[in-house]
């Protein structure tokens, strides 16, 4: 189980508030494209682009932990319960959860692209994944592949399950704490057809971490959710049922 952490209030808040603006920022601009896409057909995010936003904002997530853990005087595994005797067991945690999890989730999506589709409106993949299925030099896949397997889950998970779950929970409000912090996850994504599927696997995540005690196990099922995409291209599978 998840000890409490009493992060304090004042470092948490000015983590996460240059991460609300930019997600609001993103979401703003998405409800712009999507009101213009009758006239304007969407211009696909350049994969220079696309590096600049993950360096920035997952990196950015990372430099601030590191930041963070420091004010509190902390290590990473004293943080997030990352240790030697339950390494095994909690990636073992998560890779059940994956297994499970992934074809619930992919289901959603797909529910989710469908209703999106039938009400007129868009429901493109999501970026990494975009250019996943654009990409045709190596390195580019080789950096996409380093970015949603190891930068992605490593950053996210330490934010939303490592700080923002525990910090809510410990303020005396679990349920608010457990849908938060999911409903967070998937808002930041800005992409409608994945808001329900990545929602979900925010909560899932949450119990895993809760359940173990341990952030490597939401990492690990983090990491291989992450990967299934790159699987199904090369299987010549369109993830998500694209359209």
């Amino acid at each position: 189980m998840l000890p409490r952490k009493d992060w304090r209030a004042d470092l948490v808040l000015l983590f996460i508030a240059p991460l609300v603006g930019l997600m609001l920022l993103g979401v703003a601009g998405h409800l712009l494209d999507a009101r213009d896409v009758p006239a304007k057909p969407a211009v696909p995010m350049a994969f220079g682009e696309a590096l600049m936003n993950t360096l920035v904002f997952q990196g950015g997530m990372l430099v601030g932990m590191g930041f963070f853990l420091r004010a509190h005087d902390m290590g990473v595994g004293r943080a997030f319960g990352i240790a030697r005797g339950t390494s095994a067991r909690a990636i073992a945690w998560g890779l059940g959860a994956a297994v499970v999890v992934l074809p619930v989730a992919y289901g959603l999506q797909w529910l989710s692209i469908e209703a999106l589709t039938r009400a007129g409106l868009p429901a493109g993949a999501q970026t990494p994944v975009e250019l996943l299925l654009r990409s045709s030099a190596w390195w580019q896949r080789a950096y996409l592949a380093f970015f949603a397997i190891g930068l992605a889950p490593l950053a996210e998970e330490s934010l939303f399950r490592g700080v923002l779950y525990p910090f809510v929970r410990d303020l005396g409000f679990p349920r608010a704490a457990l849908w938060g912090s999911a409903v967070f996850f998937g808002l930041i994504h800005v992409n409608a057809a994945a808001f329900l599927p990545l929602s979900f696997f925010g909560l899932v995540l949450a119990w895993l971490y809760q359940r173990t005690g341990s952030l490597l196990a939401s990492v690990t099922a983090h990491a291989l959710f992450n990967l299934a995409p790159f699987v199904m291209i090369a299987l010549g599978i369109e993830p998500g049922g694209n359209r």
